[in-house]
């Protein structure tokens, strides 16, 4: 029997040797060395950004919620590790709001359009009796608060994720800002999980499918991995044929085919049954026996690299 997915669709630079004179024999220790300092003088010194803003003589009695409809107008507020906006409202000694806050944005231009309309400017329209707010540029005094890097330190893996996918979502929104949306993509795109490359499919079979024909398991492997070959190389497909959801997870070469095959194949129809794709977060963990299996592609990759030591 063969399996075919419904409606299919359609479907680095080598490094210049350096150039060393012949004449000159340098140790090794030395060539280390000077392989440190260069790498050190070749190294850019980090530039800050400041992306944050203190605002002064808000009215006592707004909230978070109000400062964030009034100052994201000029630009994406930028969010902790945590996935709260980071709008700092701070409060007197009696633990009330003094009518001070810091907000920090996701792109530094904001910075100057919230200054510029809102400096000197009335907060609420509709009441002016405390007069107008004063915006300026915050100082760098506020990074040294670790609130966020404290965060962090606690965070789960699973938060990491989390944080990760709030970061992809402003890199979303803030493209609307933009008139260069590849540009914006590009810089502020979060960096990729290395286990997405691997798309993990559900209700590919059924146990009893399995039960009832033993070539079955190795046909459906054969013919999953001729489809997602159309989209890039494929490095390993899984059958997990203890799971009664009828998983197979398909690892990729490279992350844009993966991307590729999830969105193509999502939805549509294979043995008769409606596909669910998506891509894996961390290293698939489903019950499989020993029938037809393929070795991980961890491992292949690190027989690969002892085979490749070896040869040299």
């Amino acid at each position: 029997m063969t399996h075919e997915i419904i409606d299919n669709p359609l479907t680095e630079a080598e490094l210049a040797p350096s150039e060393t004179p012949l004449n000159v024999q340098a140790d090794p220790a030395s060539k280390k060395r000077k392989s440190a300092q260069d790498a050190l003088a070749n190294k850019k010194p980090k530039v800050q950004e400041n992306r944050a803003i203190y605002v002064s003589n808000l009215p006592r009695d707004t909230n978070e919620h109000e400062i964030e409809d009034t100052f994201k107008k000029y630009g994406i507020i930028d969010q902790g590790a945590d996935g709260n906006k980071r709008i700092k409202m701070y409060k007197d000694e009696d633990g009330n709001f003094n009518g001070d806050c810091l907000i920090v944005y996701f792109k530094k231009d904001s910075v100057h359009l919230a200054i510029r309309m809102m400096d000197d400017y009335f907060f609420r329209i509709e009441d002016q009796s405390q007069g107008t707010i004063h915006v300026k540029e915050a100082d760098f005094s506020y990074k040294k608060h670790k609130d966020g890097d404290e965060i962090a330190s606690k965070m789960t893996r699973k938060d990491k994720k989390t944080s990760e996918r709030n970061r992809a979502e402003l890199n979303r929104k803030l493209a609307e800002w933009s008139d260069n949306e590849e540009e914006v993509a590009e810089t502020f795109a979060p960096k990729k999980n290395k286990w997405a490359k691997v798309c993990v499919l559900r209700y590919a079979f059924t146990l009893a499918e399995l039960d009832e024909d033993p070539a079955a398991l190795l046909e459906i492997k054969e013919d999953m991995r001729d489809e997602a070959e159309t989209f890039g190389d494929v490095t390993n497909v899984t059958l997990f044929d203890k799971e009664e959801d009828g998983i197979i997870a398909v690892r990729f070469k490279e992350f844009e085919s993966a991307e590729k095959f999830k969105d193509a194949i999502h939805g549509r129809h294979f043995g008769g049954r409606k596909l669910e794709v998506s891509l894996a977060e961390d290293k698939p963990r489903f019950k499989k026996s020993a029938r037809g299996e393929e070795p991980d592609s961890d491992e292949e990759e690190r027989n690969l690299d002892r085979i490749t030591r070896a040869q040299k």
